[in-house]
């Protein structure tokens, strides 16, 4: 009985699977055959494509709101190589016919080893709207191309303050791998230069998407959905446009006359091939002008560049390097401009043996300025070499104060002071073969005066790249030797090291930066400002985000009669002194002017010419320190360059660039 009842719950069981699988079976027929077409449409119709919608990037302005940098809409056509695959060239000869570009240069463009093989590469920007319909109704013909707009950056005032503005380039594998770059995708632009990239994360701005349904064919059936973009800040800089364009007319000019003076040192004349241009605010640090030369055309980077027209652009001594920013990466021999600071320094150093209160020199003190000096010996061995340092003039000054010998840059008033700097250092302590002295510190009360000034260390200013300069000190020397035997070949700290030293010789580099801030803390009474280029930061509806203050608690570290009578004794040098033929006729009544001429000899290259000024009118006052490779004495084009910039800024009639006596 219990068998009967097992055999027919299981026939009514395997019925019941059959049923279902029938039904199942029936089913997917109905799906597959009967109803695919309907839903084959329907899943066709229901596909959505995300489409980025590029963020406006926020403007450049200068300190009254004139813009610098903008933006303007424009057509690019890019390529996406995986899906060109193997018709690659096919395409490129195709968009070679309609670009007007040869294919060479595009498949150049298509292979630039910055972009991932999946990324569409732009290959043209700025295409007209023929183009573009075109490509839209012939695009079987052109696999993994496609046009896109774009946001491109304008420069209203062409090249002007390029290096100071930046560019935009792709972004780089190893910024794609940074977490501060986490939003950013492969084929992204960012600021690699300048402010563009200090401020990047200002300027960029948020990118949009809508979305779109689209069929099989790719044929838009409405938008269903968006995030809009959201701008970019506008960054305010303390850059005056005026001044800019005064900074780089001038320096440009006084170039071009210096290039038609004769150098007898060279038999040539003067190349004047590169320089650059500081103006600061001394009360505040903001940077009114920033000129470099040569300069650059920033719109270039808003086009595809390859990398062998970049080489040929911006990396070779034909062109000078132009992408380098000389006010703050040029690294020179500051001349006589450094004399101030050793002066400085001497008026608050104790010699070697001196009683308490004595310095090196004094303000009362009276110094011979005599053709040359000679380095004192020791007469006890007859193999020691008697070295002669010369005055730049062969001319005999007799007696002078100090001030007199900064205005008239008296090198033999200064070579003394470095050596009494050797006589405090010697003997060389540690590692110098003299036993019983292992234990005493070097004394090197000028270095560590040159570095507490702000010498031998980055500004800290608002752009990438700059550079550190040098104030050599006996551990630099053994190092560099050690490093380079062939270059350094002396590795010993020597008289001569402190000697070149006091007159900006040597070893010693600057930037024209931190000239500037050096000179703004002298006309500042002694307090520092750190040089800043933004202002501050703005939404692009007009509240102001960020705003940067002052950064001017240091101080230099001399007393304050010092400071004053050093300034005081560079009034004397656009008057009376070396730079008094390069401001000849100046009204002094009107505007107030301080400065300090310098030429640094360098091995196998013609002078670099240094001016820097100190200047007041009307409760407005300015720092202004030109350099000029290859340009000759400090008086003959720095000095006048800076006076035209000086005249542009104060609204004074302009004097004509022309060169001058040779003085320091």
């Amino acid at each position: 009985m219990t068998d009967l009842r097992t055999s027919g719950r299981l026939r009514v069981l395997a019925g019941l699977v059959a049923l279902m699988f029938a039904a199942l079976t029936t089913r997917l027929w109905f799906l597959q055959v009967l109803a695919a077409e309907q839903y084959r449409r329907e899943a066709a119709a229901n596909a959505v494509r995300l489409v980025d919608v590029p963020a406006r990037r926020g403007r450049i302005l200068d300190a009254h709101g004139r813009v610098l940098v903008g933006n303007r809409p424009s057509l690019v056509v890019t390529m996406n190589r995986q899906e060109a695959g193997n018709r690659t060239e096919e395409v490129l000869a195709r968009l070679s016919e309609l670009l007007h570009v040869p294919a060479s240069e595009l498949g150049a463009r298509l292979d630039d080893p910055r972009y991932y093989a999946f990324s569409p590469v732009p290959l043209a920007i700025d295409i007209p709207r023929r183009v573009y319909f075109y490509l839209a109704e012939h695009a079987d013909e052109f696999p993994g191309v496609e046009v896109v707009e774009r946001p491109v950056r304008t420069y209203p005032e062409g090249t002007l303050a390029a290096h100071v503005l930046g560019y935009l380039r792709e972004i780089s594998a190893d910024k794609l791998e940074d977490p501060r770059f986490a939003d950013y995708d492969p084929g992204d632009l960012i600021g690699v230069a300048g402010v563009e990239a200090v401020y990047e994360f200002q300027l960029a701005g948020e990118d949009g998407v809508v979305k779109y349904r689209v069929d099989s064919t790719g044929r838009n059936l409405g938008e269903v959905g968006e995030r809009p973009p959201v701008p970019g800040n506008d960054v305010q800089l303390t850059l005056d446009l005026r001044i800019q364009r005064l900074a780089e007319e001038s320096l440009r000019a006084g170039m071009e006359a210096a290039r038609s003076i004769f150098d007898p040192n060279t038999g040539t004349h003067l190349r004047a091939n590169a320089g650059a241009v500081i103006v600061l605010d001394p009360r505040t640090g903001a940077v009114e002008a920033m000129a470099s030369s040569p300069t650059y055309d920033p719109s270039l980077f808003t086009r595809p560049l390859t990398q062998q027209e970049y080489e040929r652009r911006f990396n070779t001594a034909n062109t000078g390097y132009p992408l380098i920013n000389r006010a703050i990466q040029g690294e020179y021999a500051p001349g006589s401009t450094y004399k101030p600071w050793v002066a400085l320094s001497a008026l608050s150093t104790r010699p070697e043996g001196g009683a308490p209160g004595q310095t090196i020199v004094s303000t009362t003190g009276s110094y011979p300025c005599p053709p040359s000096w000679t380095v004192p010996y020791d007469r006890s061995n007859p193999n020691a070499i008697q070295y002669v340092f010369r005055n730049w003039t062969s001319a005999n000054l007799g007696s002078v104060s100090l001030a007199r010998a900064l205005a008239v840059s008296c090198d033999t008033v200064f070579y003394p002071m470095g050596y009494e700097y050797w006589k405090l250092y010697y003997p060389p302590p540690n590692a110098d073969g003299i036993p019983g002295n292992d234990d005493q510190p070097p004394r090197e009360p000028l270095q560590r005066d040159l570095r507490a000034i702000g010498f031998g260390r980055p500004t800290g200013i608002d752009l990438p790249f700059e550079k550190d300069g040098r104030v050599p000190d006996a551990a630099w020397k053994a190092e560099i030797h050690r490093e380079f035997p062939k270059l350094f070949p002396e590795g010993r700290w020597v008289p001569g090291d402190f000697i070149l030293m006091t007159i900006g010789q040597g070893d010693t580099l600057v930037t024209p930066l931190q000239m500037a801030v050096a000179y703004a803390a002298l006309q500042n009474d002694g307090r520092v400002c750190a040089p800043h280029l933004l202002d501050r930061v703005r939404r692009p509806d007009g509240p102001v985000v960020r705003e940067l203050r002052p950064r001017c608690k240091r101080r230099l570290p001399f007393p304050a009669s010092d400071i004053a009578y050093v300034r005081d004794a560079l009034v004397e040098v656009p008057r009376s002194g070396t730079a008094a033929g390069a401001f000849a006729g100046f009204p002094f009544d009107e505007v107030w002017v301080a400065g300090k001429t310098g030429t640094a000899e360098v091995f196998g290259r013609q002078d670099t010419s240094w001016f820097a000024a100190m200047t007041e009118a009307n409760g407005e006052e300015h720092v202004i320190v030109v350099v000029v490779e290859q340009g000759g004495h400090g008086s003959t084009t720095a000095a006048p360059i800076a006076r035209s910039i000086i005249e542009g800024i104060y609204g004074l009639e302009r004097s004509t660039l022309v060169g001058v006596e040779g003085t320091d």
